[in-house]
């Protein structure tokens, strides 16, 4: 039976989490720009994410793997402003990043949440509470939208 030391688990969990930040980023990508910049999008940057947990293993440096934690908070904003939606509901992406964001920020600051709920419930649990927001936020958005309709005036 393979047991997996602490150092394998936290590879793990970050190459999961980077994954699935890289995708949706890449969502937004197809959905606001263009599908085949969506698709080279998602492709290179799951190699990068390949590239960050070979970095993290090999000289035990966190830094590339965080940036996959700040990027999406930035970027995802800035697409949402840029460019036009093609369906409804698209504030709901605004929604979705503001609790990756305030997960990101209950992970930096576990202990003092910890110490300041009175030793009730740490900032990892309030960080996979929020984590846990991201896809049922989406799926409300998903449920609810459709494809914005262009309407222009009719002249006489």
């Amino acid at each position: 039976m393979l047991f997996w030391s602490n150092s394998y688990l936290l590879t793990f969990v970050f190459l999961q989490m980077m994954a699935s930040a890289a995708s949706l980023l890449s969502i937004l990508v197809i959905e606001r720009i263009d599908e085949r910049m969506g698709i080279s999008c998602l492709s290179s940057l799951i190699t990068l994410v390949l590239v960050s947990i070979a970095c993290e293993r090999t000289f035990d440096d966190l830094r590339l793997c965080m940036m996959f934690h700040i990027v999406p908070c930035i970027a995802i904003p800035a697409l949402l402003f840029l460019f036009p939606p093609k369906y409804t509901h698209s504030r709901f992406w605004f929604c979705a990043t503001g609790f990756y964001l305030l997960a990101t920020f209950e992970a930096i600051a576990d202990k003092k949440i910890y110490s300041a709920s009175q030793y009730i419930i740490s900032g990892h649990s309030l960080e996979h509470l929020c984590l846990a927001m991201v896809p049922i936020i989406l799926t409300v958005m998903l449920w609810f939208r459709s494809i914005k309709i262009a309407r222009y005036m009719q002249t006489i």
